[in-house]
């Protein structure tokens, strides 16, 4: 018997969570889910050298180039930080402020990194000047806080405090294992990031890193990014005016005294790739149906 999809409970769109968080009293004040499928696969490789397969020491090099050590957050595709009369951004959108909200809302989906960008090359990384975020805060190309990655001299990428490894029989799919990182941005952390005069900073996107270094030479440690849009591909039409105002609304803006946490899960499979084994499914899924997802 096939799934109804509604009942369907994958994790295939929440591998990405923001939150917002009072940083006195922790409680969430808003938060935001989303899915790169970069990271879906992001340890597969590692996982084989963790079987014994691979090159002599190869598995060296790669856990200590590829694993994920830091978070961090980004601004591209805002082209100011101002916001409209209901604190959403009113400067949303790749282009300037003189092309139509449609071409600029257009552009700003055309250039999502999300479903499948990773960073590793420029042809992975959807055309941007800088692999991975963009530059640093100190090194944007305007006053405004737009187009860079929000680290400087003085906060680096945010360390990775927190990782679990969620065995097979409690992760989301079948022969899988979720690993889920977490780091913490600080209220200190993103003051110096707000534009003078205002109490806040619209944040669009996160980068997860295996290094804390920026460079204009490399890859700069980018294991693979995520920018803020509707969740939902039906919504991601920006010629509708009701898809503009939603990814308007998915936009986090982060005030004073409000901590930024972000929560990157990792799904390594299918074991049987590892394994060689044949995937089998209990009999109340349609496993034909499942693996045509």
């Amino acid at each position: 018997m096939a799934l109804n999809p509604a009942e369907k409970n994958l994790g295939m769109r929440n591998n990405v969570t923001f939150r917002i968080l009072n940083g006195i009293n922790g409680k969430v004040l808003r938060e935001y889910k989303g899915h790169n499928q970069a990271t879906n696969s992001l340890l597969t490789g590692i996982a084989h050298y963790l079987r014994g397969d691979g090159v002599y020491n190869q598995s060296v090099y790669t856990m200590t180039n590829y694993m994920p050590a830091y978070i961090s957050l980004g601004t591209m595709g805002l082209i100011n930080q101002d916001e409209d009369q209901y604190g959403l951004p009113a400067g949303l959108g790749v282009g300037t402020m003189n092309d139509s909200e449609i071409i600029r809302f257009t552009n700003y989906m055309n250039t999502t990194p999300g479903f499948g960008a990773d960073g590793y090359d420029s042809n992975d990384n959807n055309e941007r000047t800088y692999l991975g975020l963009g530059p640093i805060f100190a090194n944007r190309a305007s006053t405004d806080t737009i187009n860079c990655q929000l680290i400087s001299s003085t906060f680096p990428r945010s360390q990775i405090v927190y990782r679990t490894i969620l065995p097979e029989y409690e992760a989301e799919l079948p022969e899988t294992l979720d690993v889920v990182f977490s780091a913490m941005i600080s209220t200190g952390a993103l003051a110096q990031f707000r534009p003078a005069g205002k109490d806040y900073v619209f944040i669009t996107e996160a980068g997860l890193w295996s290094t804390s270094i920026w460079t204009d030479a490399s890859d700069n440690g980018l294991l693979a990014g995520y920018r803020l849009a509707p969740p939902n591909e039906s919504d991601w039409d920006m010629s509708n005016a009701t898809n503009r105002a939603t990814l308007k609304s998915n936009i986090l803006r982060v005030g004073v005294n409000e901590v930024v946490q972000v929560i990157w899960k990792i799904q390594i499979g299918s074991l049987g790739q590892l394994s060689e084994s044949t995937t089998t499914y209990p009999d109340w899924i349609d496993g034909d149906a499942l693996e045509a997802i």
